[in-house]
């Protein structure tokens, strides 16, 4: 006859080990230092991946540091993911890990295809995180599937460094060992369910302004014209026609307005053979829409924008 407890004691049921680092990418070398003891094999990585001269490039960097083998899959228009390429390169059996992200904290509608194809092929997959710990651990569409989730902290919360490795019960952790588990405390103090709400009513703030801004014409089009039930932005994405985006640049952030370029330039290692999404690189501006960003501050940022089409 079963028995049950008074209270929960079992220490694995749900249990998902996170260990906090200085940075996302020290806890990515962490991770594949030691898998690179037990699997010689490569990593599949996504095409998109952005380099900048004063900090490398995020994700790529522990890849090289560890010199593992990387091989680069390619992503459709949305950034979404092309699963066919993903599943001919897994039946090589060349790789063990492969590394999908979900970009600006978007969830990949795939994920579940994609779980699929690691699992018939021996393949560990982990979930670059960096833009959606939000998504993550509020709107739980993204880090679902993955045996590995990497978030960067500081991306998501006032805080100058940090970085987190999330592991799924079941897969080995030798040797992980937190280098800034004070980490913790910080990101606890939060409500992190109020970020997420300001985060989406600013987005959908922001998007709805965009959208009602009809004498730009084709001057710009929204990257994530909708924003799912369970999603959490990080940024909000837009595409700005011809060769002005540096220039809107460069003037909004003039005028005080904090935009960013992310994926601005990407890696060396993908510009000849994913040349359409180094094009997409060079046309995507990323409007802020996170939490210190008051609703009354949106009219002035789409106001920005709009000035700043004009001029450029």
């Amino acid at each position: 006859m079963s028995q049950v407890a008074k209270r929960a004691s079992l220490l694995e049921t749900n249990r998902r080990p996170a260990f906090f680092y200085r940075s996302a990418r020290e806890g990515m070398q962490d991770l594949l230092t030691r898998l690179r003891v037990t699997d010689s094999r490569g990593i599949l990585l996504p095409a998109y991946i952005g380099w900048s001269a004063r900090e490398g490039s995020g994700v790529f960097d522990p890849v090289q540091g560890v010199g593992m083998h990387a091989e680069f899959y390619g992503l459709h228009d949305d950034l979404s993911v092309d699963v066919e390429e993903i599943t001919a390169l897994a039946r090589t059996g060349e790789f063990g890990v492969l590394v999908v992200i979900h970009y600006f904290g978007r969830a990949l509608a795939q994920m579940a295809e994609i779980r699929r194809v690691c699992d018939s092929h021996g393949m560990l997959l982990v979930e670059d995180l960096a833009h959606a710990f939000f998504t993550s651990v509020v709107g739980r569409s993204a880090g679902v599937y993955g045996d590995v989730g990497v978030f960067s902290l500081h991306k998501m919360f006032p805080i100058p460094v940090g970085g987190m490795v999330t592991y799924a019960a079941g897969i080995p952790m030798r040797g992980a060992t937190s280098t800034a588990s004070e980490l913790a405390n910080s990101i606890i103090d939060y409500d992190w369910t109020a970020i997420s709400e300001r985060r989406r009513e600013n987005f959908l703030g922001l998007s709805g302004r965009l959208s009602s801004l009809p004498e730009c014409g084709d001057d710009f089009h929204l990257i994530w014209p909708e924003l799912n039930r369970t999603d959490v932005p990080q940024t909000l994405p837009v595409y700005v026609s011809g060769e002005i985006r540096d220039a809107v640049y460069s003037t909004m952030n003039e005028q005080g307005f904090g935009m960013v370029s992310l994926y601005h330039t990407l890696i060396p290692e993908v510009r000849q053979d994913h040349p359409e999404l180094v094009r997409l690189s060079r046309h995507i501006i990323n409007f802020p829409c996170h939490q210190d960003v008051a609703e009354s501050d949106l009219d002035e940022l789409v106001a920005s924008f709009r000035r700043a089409l004009r001029q450029c």
